[in-house]
C-alpha cells in the first residue's frame, strides 16, 4: 500500500495526492491507455511532499506532449481557463467569441436598465429571436464550485432586466434568456435549480458533452 501524499493546489489547500484525478484528467484529453499508465508511473516516481499541483500538471503535460501533441492540446485548454485573469474579464470576452462564433451577435461588459435597478451584464448575446443575458463566473482555483447561490442571483437579476426588456416594443415575439457561464463545474443542486429556471448553464463539463471543453474545441476559440 503506498503511502499518501499531500500536495498542495493552487489555493494553497492541502490535499492528497489523488492518481485517479489524474488518470481522469488524461483520459478527459483522449489519451491513450497505455499512455495513461505511462505517463501516472512516471509522475507517482517524481512526486513528493508538498509538491504543488501546477507543477504536477506541467510534468503531466509535458510526458503527454512527447506522447501525443493533440491530446496535449486538450489537456492543456483546461488550464488555459484558469490563466485568464484575476479579475475574470478575460473570461468574458472568451465566452462572448465562443457565442459570436456559434453564430450570435454579441457584446460584453454592458449596462443595462433593469425594472428596479441598472445591471451590468457580462455578455449579451442575439441570435434570431433569441437575446440571452449571461453572467461569467470565473474562479482561478479549480476545485471552487458554483453552488446554487449563483444561479438564484443570477436569476433575480435576469428577472428584473427581463421585466424592462419585455417594455420595449421592438422585442415583442422575441424570447429572452438568463444565463450563467463558469470555468470551473456547478453543484448538482446549482444545475437543478438552472433547469427549473430556466438558465442557460454552462461550465467546464457541463451540459455533458456540450460543455465548454467540447464547444470551445470545436471552435478554436483559443487558437
Amino acid at each position: 500500500m503506498k503511502i499518501p501524499i499531500s500536495i498542495v493546489k493552487k489555493s494553497g489547500d492541502i490535499v492528497v495526492f489523488d492518481v485517479e484525478k489524474l488518470t481522469n484528467s488524461l483520459r478527459r484529453a483522449s489519451a491513450g491507455e497505455n499512455v495513461i499508465q505511462q505517463i501516472v508511473g512516471e509522475v507517482q516516481s517524481t512526486i513528493y511532499e508538498g509538491m504543488t499541483t501546477s507543477k504536477i500538471y506541467k510534468i503531466a503535460f509535458d510526458l503527454l506532449k512527447k506522447y501525443s501533441r493533440v491530446s496535449a492540446s486538450k489537456y492543456k485548454l483546461k488550464t488555459a481557463l484558469f490563466e485568464l485573469g484575476p479579475s475574470g474579464f478575460p473570461f468574458e470576452k472568451l465566452v462572448g467569441k465562443l457565442m459570436a462564433h456559434e453564430g450570435f451577435s454579441t457584446q460584453v461588459g454592458v449596462i443595462v436598465q433593469g425594472n428596479c435597478v441598472s445591471h451590468e451584464i457580462d455578455v449579451i448575446a442575439d441570435k434570431d429571436d433569441q437575446h440571452c443575458f449571461i453572467e461569467c463566473k470565473f474562479h482561478s482555483d479549480q476545485g471552487r464550485f458554483c453552488n446554487v447561490k449563483i444561479p438564484l442571483y443570477v436569476n433575480s437579476r435576469f428577472l428584473d432586466v427581463e421585466k424592462q426588456w419585455k417594455k420595449q416594443k421592438s422585442n415583442e415575439g422575441k424570447i429572452s434568456k438568463g444565463g450563467v457561464y463558469t470555468n470551473t463545474r456547478f453543484t448538482s443542486d446549482a444545475t437543478q435549480y438552472g433547469k427549473c429556471a430556466g438558465l442557460l448553464m454552462a461550465s467546464w463539463d457541463y451540459p455533458f458533452g456540450n460543455g465548454l471543453k467540447e464547444r470551445i474545441d470545436k471552435s478554436g476559440c483559443t487558437h
